[in-house]
């Protein structure tokens, strides 16, 4: 880490640690207006893996059984439905929608070390190479991006298209939980799969607007006439929103229920965990033309299946 030197009206100083500080925060706002690691939502296909999966119970098929022998007029019995039925099984949807592009950028050249930012060594002013602008300010400053808090450029996910300071990348959704909707089964020879949507879960970006531009100290540059003059608010935010477009290609990432910090809210699979047999009598008690007709439909309480979260992390 260098160490770089601003004017205090008098003499060149090097800059406080809180100097530095507000700096690696203006980088932090500057990615926000153009990320370079990019999240979108596709209608499949997507990159981020693993993929996600919905999952909820529909109704067995209906059986229907003859009657078991009772003459006309008797009473159906339990034995008039002693015959097997199949059971509930699982539909799946599988939600694979969520894309990362690492966008082209290269690096910063200084073919004539005059590029980046001055410091002091051994008596002797010099510009800091690219190695020591990331030591100084955007190693922390990816930190700070990928630090789970919503950051400006950053993703996340959300319950609602609408959100505070965010943007939503689609209205379409990326995750949805679905689930049986137990109320519509009655008798049987209902439809086999009645789902309910529980809840829909979209893709947002955050605004640049959630944090205010940091107030800087301006740090010093050789100009083309190896002189020492004061970076202004143009070239300074040219050079650092550069560099760390760059350096988030190198270590930002995004994943689902991967190593990193949790985005947003968690997209949450659920599904009943019982089911019901339902009987029917079809025709006249006891007649031999009667049929009886048995279905299983789904039943019971929520229980949660899976729990999805994407997460930002640097992977170095």
């Amino acid at each position: 880490m260098r160490i770089p030197l601003y004017w205090d009206g008098s003499d060149l100083r090097e800059m406080t640690n809180t100097m530095i500080a507000n700096i690696q925060s203006r980088a932090v706002y500057l990615y926000g207006a153009n990320p370079s690691v990019d999240v979108s939502r596709v209608s499949s296909g997507g990159n981020i893996s693993p993929s996600m999966s919905d999952t909820r119970l529909r109704a067995g098929p209906t059986t229907s059984g003859p009657n078991s022998g009772f003459g006309p007029g008797t009473s159906s019995t339990s034995d008039d439905f002693s015959f097997s039925i199949t059971g509930t099984s699982t539909v799946t949807t599988t939600y694979d929608r969520i894309n990362q592009t690492i966008e082209s950028v290269s690096a910063a050249t200084d073919t004539n070390n005059k590029r980046n930012f001055v410091y002091q060594s051994g008596g002797n002013i010099r510009a800091m190479s690219n190695t020591d602008m990331y030591d100084t300010f955007y190693d922390a400053a990816l930190t700070t991006i990928a630090d789970g808090n919503d950051r400006p450029g950053t993703y996340r996910i959300a319950t609602s298209t609408s959100v505070s300071n965010m943007t939503a990348v689609s209205n379409s959704v990326i995750f949805r939980d679905t689930r049986a909707n137990a109320s519509a089964y009655t008798q049987p020879g209902e439809t086999r799969d009645q789902p309910t949507t529980i809840t829909n879960y979209y893709l947002h970006r955050v605004n640049q607007s959630i944090m205010s531009n940091p107030s800087v100290t301006y740090p010093i540059l050789i100009d083309s006439n190896n002189n020492l003059q004061l970076h202004g608010d143009s070239t300074l935010n040219t050079i650092l929103q550069n560099d760390i477009r760059y350096w988030a290609t190198q270590y930002i990432r995004y994943t689902v229920n991967g190593t990193g910090n949790n985005r947003g809210s968690g997209m949450v699979d659920t599904k009943l965990n019982s089911s019901t047999r339902r009987n029917q009598v079809v025709g006249s008690t006891g007649s031999p033309s009667t049929t009886y007709r048995s279905q299983r439909h789904p039943a019971g309480t929520s229980t949660t299946i899976a729990s999805y979260f994407l997460r930002i992390h640097r992977n170095g």
